[in-house]
């Protein structure tokens, strides 16, 4: 990605309302979320992912990957509860609504870095995981430029 700016609605989005807060807690206060605000929800995950341009090592880089995954598994737990588990049709399209609204530049170059410069047994398992949902991101927007 470039960092240019990226235009889209919230409902461009194929994942369930049930996923989208009815209020988010400002200062202390709770304020209701309406369906065009795209800046409220999950912005501690996109806050947290922006710090991957910042993370010095490739193994900084995933840990920065992996609290952006429970930043926004634990906002959709406080919605739906603890005992909900993530299948990949849910996941996909709401870590790809953080990797937009992040907006980090050279992000193809991140994705590279980590995965040149990391032990393969890092990319196992659930970081590999990770690391792959945020490379697909990265496909998908690139895709989504040429079309």
């Amino acid at each position: 990605m470039d960092g240019g700016s990226y235009s889209f609605e919230l409902n461009v989005f194929l994942f369930s309302r049930k996923f989208w807060p009815v209020s988010v807690s400002v200062l202390g206060k709770k304020k209701q979320v309406l369906p065009s605000t795209k800046d409220a929800c999950f912005a501690t995950a996109v806050e947290t992912l922006q710090q991957i341009s910042t993370a010095f090592t490739p193994s900084d880089k995933l840990q920065v990957i992996q609290l952006t995954f429970e930043e926004v598994t634990q906002e959709v737990q406080a919605l739906l509860g603890k005992e909900f588990l993530w299948c990949m049709d849910d996941l996909f399209p709401i870590f790809l609504y953080v990797v937009l609204r992040a907006r980090i530049r050279n992000l193809g170059s991140e994705v590279s870095l980590i995965e040149d410069l990391t032990d393969g047994s890092l990319q196992l398992g659930q970081l590999g995981f990770m690391l792959t949902t945020l490379k697909a991101c990265y496909n998908q927007i690139q895709l989504e430029k040429t079309t």
